[in-house]
């Protein structure tokens, strides 16, 4: 008599626990590096003269870097919620776009200051897998957004002792992430 032996693998019948793309968490996962050229292009210009001729293809790589960032957030914002860890993910592309577009060193603090103040609609609190790799996600693009406060372009020491301005930008994406 013929003994027939298992060749299926024991997992290949558990439920699926892995993380999938959606639109949005695709987005993200490009946004991250495009972040990292963004900050390192804006690190190399901090200690160059960005109008002498040498260093005119820094400030074009760093336009680039800009206008990618900006060009991934902005799909990120367009893109459809797909699934509840895909709010904070757009959020957070939202707060980086707004972060990175700021006109005055005041819009930049007050919209820095929202990953603190408003930090649960920044934070993905759901379980499992894909919650997991949100927040991993997350982790590494607050770092950054982090590193970017740092930048001279949007650090300016005199800027933080002048008083709070009344400035709109930080109440309207405050309504906009509620969403």
């Amino acid at each position: 008599m013929a003994t027939f032996p298992r060749i299926t693998p024991p997992s290949v019948t558990e439920p699926f626990a892995h993380f999938s793309h959606t639109p949005i968490s695709s987005g993200f996962s490009r946004l991250i590096p495009a972040l990292t050229r963004y900050i390192e292009c804006e690190r190399d210009l901090e200690h160059a003269d960005c109008f002498d001729p040498a260093f005119v293809s820094w400030t074009r790589a760093a336009e680039r870097a800009r206008a990618e960032v900006l060009g991934l957030a902005g799909h990120i914002a367009a893109s459809p919620v797909a699934r509840h860890e895909d709010l904070p993910l757009k959020r957070s592309g939202m707060l980086t776009h707004a972060l990175i577009e700021s006109d005055s060193d005041a819009a930049f603090t007050a919209l820095h200051a929202l990953l603190g103040t408003h930090a649960e609609l920044f934070a993905c609190l759901e379980h499992g897998v894909v919650a997991a790799r949100t927040r991993q996600m997350l982790k590494i693009c607050h770092e950054q957004i982090d590193a970017i406060a740092e930048l001279g372009e949007f650090n300016d020491p005199v800027a933080a002792w002048a008083e709070p301005s009344s400035d709109p930008e930080p109440g309207a994406l405050i309504a906009t992430c509620a969403i």
